[in-house]
């Protein structure tokens, strides 16, 4: 196996443009879907978070397969490519059906319409998204150069998801005079699918060439290549689970995701009803989630070299939660007015900056804390195994908007948040109810993330050692 240490700016680049398509299909189903099926399709919330939450746990079985298929993969263009040609389509037609159901279904058709186009939206982003991720471990070895590409990843991500997001807000949602708040606008929605669909496949194939050469020089020898083997799919998986390394970063990025998930899916209903923004004040935050996307790609390598993986993410899963649970709460005892102030503007902007920034930086870890128990999990069982280890990354990551959207969506209903819903036509105590349970949730999950992450044991040195033992094995085989 060739894995560099430095790699190319313009192979990274293109790595990183790989998960735009994933920051895409986030943004819409953890800000837009929740509120869509709710407010202009009809769908009980109740039902919307079942739905997804199937579908996630559908993930929890194609993630892992993909994964291994993609292990044992032997063809010209590599292990992971023909996966991620073969992605782009299928995605872009099954994410613009999500958000154009037929008029006229009843409340079990729009739920099996959602179910059914959200699983494959969601298979085919598995396609692309897993395969991909895995090129990190097999790109190079080094440290802290995993960390850029992680990095990269997820910067990427979050600023294609924004601008998608920010498209959505001041172009297919603006507000009119028909619709003086744009999110209440059905046809917008309609635009809003096509140019997402289109602008993942072009990112999807964009990466895909961009890597190509990369990833076939990096390719892994055949003798650390098994064969597909589905049927021990179950046993391949406890024996990733074996390593507390692991299990620390899958338990506390499940956690980390789906407060995420949850933050995203209130966020329409907290800035609207809660704080009273309207649609052009909440496209100001989508450029302030920008700011903290490109300050995360200027500080999480530096931090790392100075931190460790370990503790930069026990420092960001405290301060994220804490923030934004504690502007909530300020507001709730009185503190801040609501109305849509201007001054609001400029406290929840900068709230925005600083703890989105952490939790940018916290989701980079993640990936690059799996990409070094891949290194772990060879020495043990004596085979690569990028694909069935980053799945769970992916599983994770999708957790956003399956259990997301399943807790979002139980909150609405404990706050009786009524559908179809208009400034000034909810009772006080309901918005009250919506931003005190949202701030709870947020304060337990980033409990979650904390417990979860602290297991995790591979230091920077740990893993050079790893590293060294992997390079001696080789040399003597």
């Amino acid at each position: 196996m060739h894995a560099p240490g430095r790699l190319s700016h313009r192979v990274k680049i293109a790595y990183g443009f790989g998960l735009s398509a994933e920051g895409i299909k986030t943004n819409a189903f953890t800000l837009f879907l929740l509120f869509y099926y709710q407010q202009i399709v009809g769908l009980d919330p109740g039902l919307c978070g079942v739905a997804l939450f199937i579908a996630l746990l559908i993930d929890a079985v194609t993630d892992p397969a993909v994964g291994v298929w993609s292990d044992g993969l032997r063809s010209r263009l590599g292990r992971r490519h023909p996966f991620m040609y073969a992605a782009g389509l299928p995605l872009a037609v099954c994410f613009v059906a999500v958000f154009l159901p037929p008029r006229g279904l009843s409340q079990v058709g729009l739920f099996v319409w959602l179910l059914g186009f959200a699983s494959a939206t969601r298979f085919a982003m598995t396609l692309f998204a897993i395969p991909h991720q895995a090129l990190v471990a097999e790109l190079t070895q080094d440290y802290d150069e995993r960390t850029s590409l992680q990095t990269l990843r997820l910067v990427f991500a979050w600023l294609f998801g924004l601008g998608y997001a920010i498209l959505a807000y001041a172009v297919f949602l603006r507000a009119t005079p028909r619709y003086p708040q744009g999110l209440l606008n059905p046809e917008g929605y309609v635009g809003f699918a096509v140019w997402g669909a289109v602008i993942m496949v072009v990112t999807t194939l964009v990466s895909a060439l961009g890597t190509q050469r990369a990833a076939l020089q990096a390719q892994v020898a055949d003798d650390r290549i098994q064969p597909v083997r589905l049927r021990s799919l179950p046993r391949d998986m406890r024996a990733a689970l074996g390593s507390p390394s692991y299990r620390a970063a899958v338990v506390g990025g499940l956690c980390l995701w789906v407060s995420f998930g949850v933050n995203q899916n209130l966020g329409n209903y907290l800035n609207t009803f809660f704080w009273g923004f309207s649609s052009e004040q909440i496209t100001l935050f989508m450029f302030v989630l920008i700011a903290s996307s490109v300050l995360a790609l200027v500080v999480t390598r530096p931090l790392t070299e100075r931190l460790g993986k370990k503790r930069l993410i026990l420092a960001t899963a405290v301060a994220a939660p804490l923030i934004l649970a504690t502007l909530i709460f300020v507001r709730l005892a009185g503190l801040l007015p609501g109305g849509g102030e201007p001054m609001l503007v400029w406290v929840v902007g900068g709230t925005i900056f600083v703890s989105y920034t952490a939790i940018i930086i916290s989701m980079t870890m993640v990936g690059s804390m799996i990409a070094d128990v891949t290194d772990e999990h060879e020495l043990r069982v004596g085979t690569r195994q990028e694909g069935l280890l980053f799945a769970a990354n992916a599983f994770i990551s999708k957790a956003s908007s399956g259990l997301g959207v399943l807790v979002s969506g139980f909150v609405i209903k404990l706050a009786a948040f009524p559908a179809g819903a208009t400034l000034g036509s909810v009772a006080p105590e309901v918005v009250h109810r919506l931003g005190l349970f949202s701030a709870l949730v947020t304060l337990l999950f980033g409990v979650g993330m904390v417990l979860g992450f602290l297991p995790y044991r591979l230091s920077r040195e740990r893993h050079a050692a790893i590293v060294n033992e992997l390079r001696q094995l080789r040399e003597s085989a």
